[in-house]
């Protein structure tokens, strides 16, 4: 199970976490954990202020938190990480329940 915590502190962006496997499929081959990885790497290189982060990553956990106010484009970036995830739980859970 993946879990995902997402924290915020008057609108304003704090930090996101996400901890576990899908278990979707075997290892190597699971393609809901592609996904998350994908989304998580491809906008943690587009963020542009990366002194503004503490990133933590490693096996089944990322962690990036906000150390100061971010500019609009690395809002956007972390915009588009909760949008990305979001649309996948939405997939996966509709798979699950079909199955």
């Amino acid at each position: 199970m993946i879990k995902i915590l997402i924290r915020f502190e008057e609108k304003n962006f704090k930090s996101l976490e996400v901890k576990g496997h899908a278990n979707a499929g075997p290892y190597g081959q699971d393609i809901v954990c592609a996904a998350i990885s994908g989304i998580l790497t491809g906008c943690t290189n587009a963020i542009q202020e990366e002194d503004k982060f503490i990133l933590e990553n490693g096996e089944g956990y990322y962690k990036l938190q906000a150390k100061d106010s971010l500019s609009p484009h690395d809002e956007a970036v972390i915009d588009t990480i909760i949008v990305g995830l979001k649309t996948i739980l939405s997939l996966y859970m509709l798979q699950m329940d079909n199955s």
